[in-house]
């Protein structure tokens, strides 16, 4: 038995030998073959001990250690060449499985010995042995694990980054969807939960320009709505944390459009109803806004006159506190900054009837002055304040022939005298032909003789009066015949007829010379004289 187990281990050594010097992962050289000799002896000594315990682990023997790490450490290193990085080595265990198999059936070996009596088989077949480097050199087969095992390895072995530089990142993601100043930047990486040095470290080197931030910041408060210079740069100091300097850069070098932002700016400023904004005023706060000359122009340029006309029809209703028309047009220039044409235009579109109202007032102003056309015009504009529109309908829808023709019936004058009144009155030609048509100048003169009567005026004085106020004489005489003068208590008679008396046979003409010459009007003395003559005649 010992001598079968014997001729069994030389064969086995044979083989084994036959397959190291055709094995392409044996290194060659002096010192391996000195290994063999030793494997071999160690291989007899395991058989005999597997013999004796055959329930042994076959991890425990050498040889087959030996071999596994042969093979698994070439292509651990083949794996490494082709990889990069000794990834493979995670999978020893398949290719030293094989050997366990061989040295697990003993008897099987030393019952066949002649299969291993032809050393050229087993050495012509290398493929067996090849296998590991088949394995290696399709890294193919291996390329998804291999993978697997570099993401892992890198995972592994790469360091975990800093707080500061996770910080860094973090401020550059910030960056790239929104403004920020430094400040803000660094509140909102500390409210994320960064350290303070962290923070700060992300601020300092994340890169951003922050004066171009401010004007990032500009940009995008001007598009969001109408905005004037001051309230963006009120916005940048109060509302934002950029430096001063940083803010002044920001309103010289943004890209806003100050001419649009005017124009929406202006129309905004009108649009609520009620504010009443005239073209000056409106054009002043723009100014005081910090617009430009030419953006203002052309913002209030963009109001249509309609919108103006609006507006100063809510100036009016803010002003009006039942004062006159002039005095409320003038309360809407001077409080409000619209123009004439503008301030009248909305007292007179304020719901009341500026029109009627002056029409009454003129019935009013006749009912105690009775006068013309034109200086009820001439109240109404210049006392009561209506417009010269205003004024003109009032005068237009009234009927001052009638009011000629009254002062024309309450007055005790002479056609002349009457015609001469009403023209001063400035009454119309035809007004005034009106009046006195249907006037009775006699009675006129009666009315005045007897008023001259009561006060004690000689008749022929009465005569002299009613000719000097323009009646003709036969109005005079009459109206002196009425009077209720007796013509013999007239001085001027008396003294007629006492130069008659002295003068028997003068004549008429030689009586009115007396006359005159004793102070007598030529007047008095020539009717006084013409009374007497014809008397006696």
């Amino acid at each position: 038995m010992k001598r079968l187990l014997l001729i069994t281990t030389l064969s086995l050594s044979l083989l084994l030998s036959s397959c190291t010097s055709c094995n392409p992962f044996s290194g060659g050289g002096g010192d391996e073959s000195s290994q063999e000799s030793t494997t071999i002896e160690e291989s007899s000594t395991t058989t005999q001990t597997t013999q004796n315990n055959p329930n042994q682990s076959d991890d425990s023997n050498p040889h087959s250690s030996r071999v596994t790490d042969q093979l698994g450490g070439q292509k651990t290193e083949t794996s490494g060449a082709l990889s990069g990085k000794g990834d493979s080595s995670s999978k020893p265990e398949e290719s030293s499985s094989k050997p366990e198999e061989s040295s697990a059936k003993p008897e099987e070996s030393s019952s066949k010995p002649e299969s291993y009596g032809k050393p050229e088989e087993s050495s012509s077949k290398p493929e067996s042995s090849s296998k590991p480097e088949e394995s290696s050199s399709k890294p193919e087969s291996s390329g998804k694990p291999e993978s697997s095992s570099e993401s892992s390895s890198e995972s592994s072995s790469t360091p975990e980054p800093s707080e500061n530089e996770k910080a860094l990142k973090r401020a550059k993601e910030l960056l790239e969807s929104a403004w920020y100043a430094r400040a803000e930047l660094y509140d909102v990486l500390v409210s994320e939960k960064f350290s303070s040095s962290a923070a700060t470290y992300g601020v300092d080197n994340c890169g951003a320009n922050w004066k171009e931030q401010a004007v990032r910041a500009a940009n995008w408060m001007a598009s969001d709505e109408p905005v004037s210079p001051n309230q963006l740069r009120d916005w940048l100091d109060n509302n934002t944390q950029f430096t001063s300097d940083e803010a002044d850069y920001a309103m010289d070098y943004n890209s806003v459009d100050w001419a649009e932002n005017a124009k929406l700016y202006a129309l905004d400023a009108i649009d609520p109803a009620g504010t009443g904004w005239s073209l000056m005023m409106l054009g002043n706060v723009m100014f005081g806004e910090g617009f430009k000359s030419e953006d203002i122009n052309t913002g209030l340029a963009t109001i249509t006159e309609g919108q103006w006309k609006q507006e100063a029809i809510e100036s009016a209703n803010n002003n009006y506190t039942g004062q006159t028309f002039v005095d409320f047009v003038s309360d809407i220039q001077s409080n409000g900054g619209f123009s004439e044409d503008l301030a009248i235009y909305g007292a007179e579109n304020i719901g009341i009837d500026w029109y009627d109202a002056a029409l009454n007032e003129a019935q009013l102003y006749l009912g105690s002055v009775a006068t013309s056309a034109y200086y009820v015009k001439d109240y109404l504009t210049n006392t009561c304040g209506y417009s010269d529109a205003q004024a003109q309908y009032a005068v237009d829808n009234t009927d001052f022939a009638s009011v000629a023709k009254d002062i024309a019936t309450w007055m005790d004058m002479s056609y002349t005298g009457l015609y001469d009144l009403l023209d001063s009155y400035k009454f119309t030609a035809e007004e005034i032909y009106e009046a006195l048509k249907d006037q009775d100048f006699t009675q006129k003169a009666i009315n005045l003789g007897q008023g001259y009567g009561k006060g004690g005026v000689p008749y022929s004085q009465i005569v002299e009066f009613l000719l000097a106020d323009n009646f003709t004489e036969s109005e005079a005489l009459t109206g002196a015949a009425n009077s209720g003068a007796y013509l013999s208590d007239d001085p001027c008679y008396k003294d007629a007829m006492a130069f008659q008396k002295s003068n028997p046979g003068c004549t008429e003409y030689e009586m009115r010379g007396a006359l005159e010459m004793a102070g007598y009007s030529s007047t008095r003395a020539y009717y006084i004289a013409n009374i007497i003559f014809n008397a006696a005649g």
